[in-house]
Order: structure tokens, then C-alpha cells, then sequence
């Protein structure tokens, strides 16, 4: 048996086989998840799979089940490592299940502005350094097991409006100590096999055709030895990005690359030696994985495996990560007072929906879906048949019309959904080429085309469902559709879209392709059943230029159609809502936002509660004071209503668990311990980028430099609602005898304080430590920065030490002037050991003798 080869001899046996045409095409994948393979010599293709919240596979709407973990933004909250490396371990084995080998994640882009669609995402929350330090330990965990992961999205990925042509402008330091920190320290400390550029022009220049961010920086002065790889569709040239260090074309098959790349060898344009070097990383890639292993490897079949300790690890990870933002009269936890309860109302547009994650490409097909009001009582049930649960929406906060509900079926099998079919042409004639069911009515024509129609090439589908309403009255369709299209009921036409061009105006839906929404109301009686056609075209697509050195723009092939329907509303569900509060004993409120309000391609317009929420909020309050305020969201809210709250909780987006994990909170399984990872400001115009976000004529001033989140409210002495790093917990924590283990700063030291739990109850405490130069810096700097953090687990009366390790990179700033990263001569420095960026409990002093610089 031969001896396996090292990944240098397997690398450069396969390059030199390769001819140019091969080696321009391995640099773009062959279809929308899969690289180029190569069976002449043995080289296999490898599956990538969003996402940061769980392993989707190879369709985007209806694919394979999967395990759905709470959002990125909950995970930060938890400040604990090591739930992250759990989930790590989870995630590289439902990799497994999906055949995939390289997880498109973890995202670490920071929450530059409350409005930002893609936030709840993102680890990075306010702060680079719990970013960059969660990132590295859901990469350790992943990579172990032989999978890939991608850090995303290099740089600055912080705004959805114009993300295709934004030109992001920032100082040297604002780049340096902020936006590049997270994959720094994450390349740092865990290596990732992966790395993916972002959409967007930093100072001028694409992020794919960026020589300084993807060579000078990511590989001369980090060493990055992995591989880098455009966004879906973020290739903006043909040669310079290649030059610039992008190794791989996402997805295929080849846009701007293959048969391109291979004529401008040819014509000189480019030399055969650049394409080697990203071959050479993409062959790197597939050894690392194993894949190497098989070269006649053939994809199986998605498996999907809901497995019981998997639902155990994200129940606990989803209840860590909620955070109790205020809790007077210590409303919470429920459990001493359920005994003398009667009745208990949920109450709210989410109380009795799954509002498990964000939209885009994060989404996913979970095992199972909770909603809060059925699974608190269902549990509830268990303990306490006697009291009574009851729920009522209040008020509507849908941003679109919901897509079609159970009540429509497929007319060939009766199942919930649609009849697809499609045509290889663009007027619906002659045979179907391809049918299938779509339960969805997000009527996607993308990962799922058949393979018979050929990307680009214009097309027709038709969805056909049998639709009978529950209910007589005057009910709602809506429709948006990327290309063409209309919608039929019972044979009518009662929507017409059909004049789309590729000019045509374009909403939010579909990322950002599709037309606005067109809604129609029509008077249907209850139980007859209607036949609901809707027809469409694949959209026209812009003709894409070749020209070998010139910056191009992106397209995408995305496409497809949104309908929805809704009955007649014709209840006062706020009038329902407020009375039910009146009857019942405790109310919960559910409110926030929700797949459509936070999604990619979008940012949001406001920090408001969609609808009639507030509303909703301050009237349930006057009526009942032991009123709890629960909100689902991935970013801040405003909260007019904050100081007749008695009690709030900050839920997130919590995944499949997400029902389970609030009960624990509410009734006191589980002591809340979650902390905010981003800041509350009190209103939109407190933020740092107020003033600049997100920008005009695609272009961005990041006129708050290094000062994003609380380093900005500490600067400016502006108060926010609830400050980075806040969350309370039903039990006391007392911080004492800060230390540290030298009062001159040697390479690293250790800082601790002692936690005691005063309480009553267990209780676990994120503790933060952070650095403040207190002698005169060379450059302004920050109030104090995050630069280490500690959970402790305790039982009342118990006390743990929470320890870090400072280095030096806890203690220097980027100075632009030298391009490095510098700690002043004799600098002094003291250490905060602290609740949150606001509550300061200990501190320790220290100094540098003489000076440091460095790059990495």
C-alpha cells in the first residue's frame, strides 16, 4: 500500500498535471455550492454550506432539515468559549450529514449602526475582541473534525444599502483596530482554512480586486496560508482579481473567470504563473479536508439526523444567551409565583410565531419550529395543569403579506404548498421540463433549477396550489416577482407584473431583486376552494462584459417569486389583547422583529418596533403591572416605554430551542447570565455613524473612526439605555480583591478578581476586564477597550477567581504614521474588572518599561 503524501508533493504532482484551461476553471465553482473538479487526475470537487446558524446543504427554501442554533448575536452573548466550541462540534457533523466540507461562516463584521440588516449574524456585536475571540473557538471546534471554515466577510461588511458599489471610507485606524481585529485574532489564534472577501470598495477598491486587504495585509503581514474567496456573485474583474489574491469564483458556473481567465493568458493579459499560485491554494484546500483522500469521490445524498443531544446543547445555548435587561420588583422568575396563578397571558405578533433567525443567506429549514405561548404551555402543563394559558396577537407586524398559509395544497399530491413546474422557454409552452413540490411559497429559482435549464438562459415556471380559506371576507394576495410574472385566481388575472424589465424598480424581497410588492384584495367565502395560479419569467439579466484588466460589476442569477395571502382581519386584537391582560394574573408580551424586518440585502429604517407595537406595549402596561417584556430582535430597539417597564428580556433570534429557552429563563430553570455584546442606545440619533449612515451616492464616511459602540458613548459622555456588557441575573455577584501578578508589564500577565455569589440561587457571571492607558498616549485613544473576559459558574456562598491573560495586544494602538502597532515608552496602564462596560467593580495598575512594536 502506498504511503500517503504529503500535502506539498499531492499539491504540486496535480498543478503541474493541469492544463491552462483546467486551472482557469478550477478557480470558479461549476455550480452554486461546488468547486471544479478534475476526474482525469483524481481531483474532487468540494460542497460549501451556509451558514453561521446551521448546516443548510444545497438548497436554500425547502432543502434539508437541519439543526438551527440561536443567531451569532445570542451566541455573543453568552461570553462563554466554550459553548461556542460545542456548537463547533455540532456544526462540523451536521456538515458531515449535509456531504459538505467547507461551512460558510463564522461572520465577524461589527454592529457599526443599530439599523445594519445583517447584524444578528454577527459574533462582533460593539467590539472587535469578543468577536475575534469567539470566531477562533467556533473554528478550532469545526476545523478539528476536518471541515472547513470561512471567516467573513473581509473588511467592514457592516451595511446592506449598496453593499454591491458602496465605497466604505476609513482612516488607517479605523481599519486597523476596529474592522480588522475579528480576523486578525481569529487567523491568530485558530487559522482558518478560509477566508471570504466582502462586496463592498474599501477606500476605492473592491474588496475582491484589493491587493493591500487580500496580499499586503491577509498573507505578507499575517501570513495567512489558507484560501480566499469571493462572496456569492463578488468577483468584480477578471485578471486584477486574481492578481490581488482571490483564489476562488463563488459560485459557478464561471462568471468572469474560467474560459475568460484562460484567454487572457493567451492574449497576455495575465501570466499562467499568478493562476498557479490560487490553484496551488485551492488544491491546499482539498487535502486539508481529506477530500484528497478520494479521488473518485461521488456526492451522497443530504441526510437529515435530529439528535436528542443536540437539542439538549442548543436549548442551554439558546438560555445563555438571553439577557435580562431590567427586572423591578424581581417580576422574574415566575416559579415561586406560579402556585397562586390562575391565569397567564402571551401577548404579541411573535407570542405565538417562530421567530427563530434572520433572512438571507443565514436561513435555514430547522428539524422542528417552537413558538413561545405553545411550548411555555405545553411545559407549564407538566408542573401546573391548573393554571390557565392563553394567547392573543395584539396587533400585526408583518413587513410583507405572509406567504401562503396551510389552508393551500398542491393539487398532485394535497400536500401544503405549491405545484412547480417549469419551461425551457419564456411562454409556458409545451411540456414541463422539470416539476417538483414546493411547500414554501418563497418560489425560489436558484440552487434548485433543474439541471436542464442552463444558467442565464431565460426560462418560464408555473406554480399552481388549491387554496380554501377558513374564513368569508375581503382577504389579501400579494406578489413580487424578480422577472416577469402574474398571479391568477381561479383562471382571473388578478395581479399583472408582467411589463418587468431588468430596469424595473426593485424592493427588498428576493435579496433586493424582486419588484415591489403588489397586493390585491378579493371577497372569498369560506371553505370553497379556489385554484391559485401564478406565472413567471426568469428575469433579464445584464450582458457581462469582458474586458480582462478593467473593475466590472457583480450579477447574480437569483430569481424566482414571493406570493402571500392573508384573511380578513376583522377582530380588534388590540381591544382582545388588552382584555385578555386584564383577566390574567402575569402577561408576557412577545414583540420584535423578525426574518423580513432583519435580513441581508437590507437595512433597516428605523429602530422602532414595526406595527402598532409600542402601542400594544404601553397599553397591556396600564393595565397590568407584572407585565414581562420579551423582544426578538438582532440588533436595539428603541424602548419609549422603558420606564413603565417593570420587567424586559432580550431574547434574539433563538433557533429551534427558541420556545424551550424562554421557558427556562421565565419560570427560573435556568438563571439568566447572558450579556449584551452591543450597546442600547436611547435613540438612533445617540449612535456613533448617525450622522453617516449608510452614506449617499455609494459612498460611506466613517467619520467615528475608532470610536464605534460603547468606545464612542464613553468618549462622548452619552448615556445609552443599556450599556455593552449588561445583563442581570436572578441571583447577587460581589467582585472583590483585584489583582494582578505583576505591576510591570512582562509578556503576558494575568489579571483576577474574585466572584462570590451572594445569592440564593446558582448563578453564572460574565466578567469583563478592561485596559485604559492612563499615562499620556501618542495617539488619542478610548476610554477603555475590552480586552479579556471570564465566566464563572456558582453556587450561593461560592467564590471563583475569573482570570485573564494580558499580552501585548492588550495593550497597543495602531499608529498610522509607522504602519504598526506600538505600546508607548513607560506606558501606564490600568485594568478594569467589571459587570459591564458601565459598572466598574475593581481595578489594578500597571506600567511597560520601555516601548514595543509590531505588525501581526
Amino acid at each position: 500500500m502506498p504511503l500517503p503524501l504529503d500535502m506539498n508533493t499531492w499539491v504540486e504532482t496535480k498543478l503541474n498535471a493541469l492544463t491552462l484551461e483546467e486551472k482557469a476553471h478550477m478557480l470558479s465553482g461549476t455550480d452554486v455550492w461546488r468547486t471544479y473538479l478534475v476526474p482525469r487526475l483524481g481531483i474532487p470537487q468540494l460542497k460549501t454550506s451556509d451558514g453561521p446558524v446551521g448546516i443548510r446543504g444545497g438548497t436554500m427554501v425547502d432543502g434539508t432539515t437541519g439543526a438551527m442554533a440561536p443567531s451569532a448575536v445570542s451566541l455573543a452573548s453568552t461570553w462563554d468559549t466554550e459553548i461556542i466550541s460545542q456548537l463547533g462540534s455540532l456544526l462540523a457533523t451536521e456538515m458531515r450529514d449535509k456531504k459538505a466540507d467547507i461551512l460558510l461562516a463564522p461572520t465577524v463584521c461589527l454592529h457599526r449602526s443599530p439599523l445594519g440588516g445583517r447584524n444578528f449574524e454577527s459574533f462582533s456585536g460593539d467590539d472587535p475582541f469578543l468577536g475575534g475571540k469567539l470566531a477562533a473557538a467556533y473554528i478550532k471546534a469545526v476545523q478539528e473534525h476536518g471541515i472547513a471554515t470561512t471567516i467573513k466577510h473581509f473588511a467592514a461588511n457592516d451595511q446592506e444599502t449598496g453593499r454591491f458599489l458602496v465605497n466604505q471610507i476609513m482612516s488607517e485606524r479605523c481599519l486597523r483596530e476596529i474592522h480588522l481585529v475579528p480576523f486578525q485574532i481569529a487567523i491568530r489564534e485558530a487559522n482558518p482554512w478560509c477566508v471570504m472577501a466582502s462586496y463592498s470598495k474599501i477606500n476605492g477598491v473592491y474588496a475582491s480586486n484589493n491587493k493591500k486587504l487580500l496580499t499586503d495585509i491577509l498573507r505578507n503581514e499575517w501570513g495567512f496560508d489558507g484560501l480566499v474567496m469571493s462572496d456569492w456573485f463578488g468577483v468584480n474583474s477578471i485578471v486584477p482579481s486574481v492578481e490581488a489574491g482571490m483564489d476562488l469564483e463563488m459560485p459557478g458556473p464561471p462568471r468572469k473567470r474560467g474560459k475568460n481567465l484562460e484567454d487572457a493568458v493567451r492574449k497576455g493579459y495575465a501570466t499562467e504563473k499568478v493562476l498557479d499560485t490560487c490553484v496551488r491554494r485551492v488544491l491546499e484546500l482539498i487535502y486539508k479536508t481529506g477530500k484528497y483522500r478520494y479521488p473518485e469521490w461521488e456526492e451522497g445524498q443530504e441526510e437529515a439526523h435530529d439528535r436528542p443531544e443536540h437539542r439538549q446543547l442548543l436549548r442551554k445555548a439558546a438560555a445563555d444567551g438571553i439577557v435580562l435587561l431590567k427586572n423591578e420588583a424581581n417580576i422574574l422568575p415566575l416559579g415561586p409565583k406560579l402556585k397562586s396563578c390562575k391565569q397567564i397571558a402571551f401577548i404579541g405578533p411573535n407570542a405565538n410565531e417562530s421567530v427563530a433567525a434572520g433572512g438571507g443567506s443565514a436561513a435555514l429549514n430547522p428539524h422542528y419550529r417552537q413558538q413561545p405561548y405553545e411550548q411555555f404551555k405545553t411545559n407549564l402543563t407538566k408542573i401546573h395543569p391548573e393554571v390557565v394559558v392563553k394567547t392573543a396577537k395584539g396587533c400585526l407586524a408583518n413587513k410583507f403579506v405572509p406567504v401562503f398559509p396551510e389552508t393551500c395544497v398542491s393539487p398532485e399530491n394535497g400536500q401544503h404548498g405549491m405545484y412547480m413546474e417549469y419551461f425551457d422557454n419564456m411562454e409556458h409552452k409545451g411540456a414541463a421540463v422539470n416539476s417538483a413540490h414546493r411547500t414554501s411559497t418563497v418560489l425560489s429559482c436558484y440552487d434548485n433549477l433543474p439541471k436542464s435549464l442552463t444558467p442565464g438562459k431565460r426560462y418560464s415556471y408555473r406554480a399552481t396550489g388549491l387554496l380554501t380559506p377558513k374564513t368569508s371576507g375581503r382577504h389579501m394576495f400579494s406578489m413580487g416577482t424578480c422577472g416577469p410574472g402574474r398571479m391568477l385566481l381561479d383562471g382571473k388575472e388578478i395581479i399583472n407584473i408582467w411589463n418587468r424589465t431588468k430596469d424595473s424598480e426593485r424592493s427588498e424581497m428576493f435579496m433586493a431583486y424582486a419588484s415591489p410588492e403588489q397586493r390585491v384584495e378579493v371577497d372569498m367565502v369560506a371553505g370553497q376552494t379556489y385554484t391559485v395560479t401564478m406565472e413567471g419569467v426568469s428575469r433579464e439579466l445584464d450582458p457581462i462584459p469582458v474586458h480582462y484588466t478593467n473593475e466590472l460589476y457583480r450579477d447574480e442569477v437569483i430569481d424566482g417569486s414571493r406570493v402571500g395571502f392573508m384573511e380578513e382581519v376583522k377582530e380588534d386584537l388590540l381591544g382582545e389583547a388588552v382584555q385578555l391582560a386584564v383577566e390574567s394574573d402575569i402577561a408576557v408580551l412577545v414583540v420584535g422583529k423578525n426574518i423580513e424586518w432583519e435580513s441581508e440585502a437590507y437595512d433597516m429604517k428605523t429602530m422602532d418596533l414595526p406595527g402598532r407595537q409600542d402601542e400594544l406595549i404601553r397599553e397591556v402596561l396600564k393595565v397590568n403591572t407584572d407585565t414581562i417584556i420579551v423582544n426578538q430582535s438582532g440588533s436595539p430597539i428603541s424602548m419609549p416605554w422603558i420606564n413603565e417597564a417593570s420587567a424586559v428580556v432580550q431574547a434574539w433570534y433563538q433557533g429551534q430551542e427558541l420556545g424551550n429557552a424562554l421557558y427556562d429563563v421565565l419560570v427560573g430553570d435556568v438563571n439568566p447570565s447572558g450579556k449584551l455584546p452591543v450597546t442600547f442606545p436611547k435613540r438612533l440619533e445617540d449612535t456613533p455613524c448617525f450622522h453617516n449612515f449608510p452614506g449617499e451616492n455609494n459612498q460611506v464616511m466613517y467619520g467615528e473612526g475608532i470610536y464605534l459602540g460603547y468606545r464612542h458613548y464613553e468618549k462622548a459622555k452619552v448615556a445609552p439605555l443599556f450599556p455593552f456588557g449588561h445583563g442581570l441575573s436572578y441571583t447577587v455577584f460581589e467582585y472583590s480583591n483585584t489583582r494582578i501578578s505583576s505591576p510591570v508589564f512582562t509578556d503576558p500577565i494575568v489579571v483576577s478578581v474574585d466572584i462570590t455569589n451572594t445569592g440564593t440561587v446558582f448563578g453564572k457571571e460574565s466578567t469583563q476586564f478592561y485596559v485604559a492607558q492612563t499615562s499620556k498616549p501618542g495617539l488619542p485613544r478610548p476610554v477603555k477597550e475590552l480586552k479579556g473576559f471570564a465566566k464563572v459558574a456558582l453556587e450561593p456562598g461560592q467564590t471563583k477567581a475569573a482570570t485573564c491573560v494580558l499580552d501585548k495586544y492588550a495593550l497597543g494602538y495602531f499608529n498610522d504614521k509607522l504602519m504598526s502597532w506600538v505600546v508607548d515608552e513607560n506606558a501606564e496602564f490600568e485594568v478594569y474588572a467589571a459587570a459591564s462596560s458601565a459598572d466598574v467593580r475593581g481595578s489594578a495598575k500597571f506600567r511597560v518599561e520601555g516601548s514595543m512594536k509590531w505588525l501581526f
